[in-house]
């Protein structure tokens, strides 16, 4: 497959800082959340967070780690089907870009 082209890539990079931060205040809202909820108790909370952190760290890195050219179309896919990035953020790629991104999403429904 052929890597995101140079002007792409250049929004990719740009957006990369608030997608990252919006990415990580949406976890520790939910963190928040979990760690209010103690009816069934302490440990249960725990292992709550626990499970609610390691499944967030899988989503962080396959949105953020590894990140280069090669990776960008799949680091853009990522991020949309996480809702970290709206339909006006799409528009500032190309329309081969979007194309490539929606089949992409269209393999993982």
């Amino acid at each position: 497959m052929k890597t995101i082209p140079e002007r792409d890539w250049k929004v990719l990079r740009a957006m990369k800082p608030r997608v990252l931060s919006d990415a990580c205040a949406r976890i520790l809202n939910a963190v928040e959340s979990v760690a209010k909820k103690r009816e069934s108790g302490n440990y249960e909370a725990y292992l709550a967070l626990w499970d609610l952190l390691k499944k967030e760290d899988a989503s962080i890195a396959t949105m953020f780690d590894d990140f280069k050219r090669s990776t960008g179309f799949f680091k853009l896919a990522a991020w949309q089907r996480n809702g970290l990035v709206s339909e006006s953020d799409l528009a500032l790629y190309s329309e081969e870009t979007r194309n490539i991104v929606k089949a992409i999403n269209e393999n993982f429904r």
